[in-house]
């Protein structure tokens, strides 16, 4: 992995870090250059956003605070490892998915920060929750429960822009462009998709992409590179 500096508010970069998909999804998202951003309200932890301990009034104002974000923008998860084989379980159709891999020279990436315990507003050197400011709210939007923990999560934040509507619901998304640059595409254990299909999605992109079959390590709990290059066609 490229060597990573610190930034304001817990930002790194460069860095890789890899999205998990459904095999279709992901060579679509490699044909068509750009990734999906989800929907605040669509996420499957329940506390995003919301995990500080407040009291009855000031938890109803922390949820009306994300649901106003949530109208205006959304994020887009990724992890720092591909190696997990619960990521590839949970998040590429039970290993038969596909991890795409990108390089991020810029800002706009976050890592997760797990916690035990949810703090308090006194935690956070706070009276009420109207005194929160922009840069604990940005906190805020990057802390989840430490149970979480094992998708070694960096996340990054958009505003929704010129969406498109399929199947009757409207998508906003992020292209491949600018800070984030694809540089593999790493075709889980179980998935049946040739060299050549994902040839073709990655176009001109090919020769700056490098292409990987997964398979699960012999001697620890880890997916990793299978370097049997005829075991994939």
């Amino acid at each position: 992995m490229t060597t990573c500096r610190l930034s304001r508010i817990g930002e790194v970069h460069p860095l890789m870090i890899y999205r998990f998909l459904d095999c279709k999804y992901a060579l679509l998202a490699v044909a068509e250059r750009r990734l999906r951003i989800s929907r605040i309200s669509q996420l499957n932890d329940e506390f995003e956003f919301i995990g500080l301990a407040l009291n009855r009034k000031e938890r109803k104002d922390l949820r009306e605070m994300r649901e106003h974000l949530g109208r205006k923008s959304g994020i887009i998860s990724m992890s720092s490892d591909w190696h997990s084989p619960l990521l590839w379980a949970h998040y590429a159709d039970n290993l038969r998915g596909i991890a795409l891999g990108f390089e991020i020279a810029g800002p706009g990436f976050y890592p997760v920060e797990y916690r035990a315990v949810r703090p308090t507003l006194g935690d956070l050197g706070l009276r009420s929750l109207s005194d929160i400011t922009t840069r604990q709210i940005k906190s805020l939007m990057r802390m989840k429960f430490d149970a979480w923990s094992y998708e070694k999560e960096v996340r990054g934040f958009f505003n929704f822009e010129q969406g498109e509507k399929i199947n009757g619901e409207q998508h906003f998304f992020r292209s491949f462009e600018g800070t984030v640059s694809l540089k593999r595409v790493i075709v889980g254990p179980r998935c049946t998709v040739s060299r050549s299909t994902v040839a073709d999605a990655l176009g001109e992109l090919g020769s700056d992409v490098e292409t990987i079959k997964a398979r699960p390590a012999f001697k620890s709990f880890s997916i990793v590179k299978n370097l049997n290059e005829k075991n994939w066609q």
